[in-house]
């Protein structure tokens, strides 16, 4: 018959009992408002519903824009030169601009 140690048991028991408290320690509700919640049952109620506006479309010229820039012109990426998949990094990258 194989016995059981209590101390090892014991102290793994206290330990998480100690760790228990901060585990069950929510913060309580609160109005951000700073009303009742008797208030906010009357109030919400009478509220107006209003729908948020819908998203902008997309713009109405989608063509590609050559933007001449003196200081960072389009550099070709060399043969050492390591380009990912991100558009906005590598169009950086071919124009010289190190992050």
């Amino acid at each position: 018959m194989r016995r059981f140690e209590i101390a090892p048991l014991l102290t793994v028991f206290v330990a998480f009992s100690a760790h228990l408290n901060q585990v069950l320690a929510f913060c309580p509700y609160a109005s951000l408002s700073g009303l009742s919640n008797e208030q906010l049952v009357e109030i919400i109620p009478t509220l107006p519903i209003r729908p948020p506006a819908p998203p902008p479309g997309p713009p109405a010229d989608t063509s590609a824009r050559l933007v001449a820039d003196d200081k960072h012109p389009f550099i070709h990426p060399g043969p050492d030169d390591i380009r990912g998949p991100c558009p906005g990094l590598n169009t950086l990258a071919n124009h010289g601009v190190s992050i």
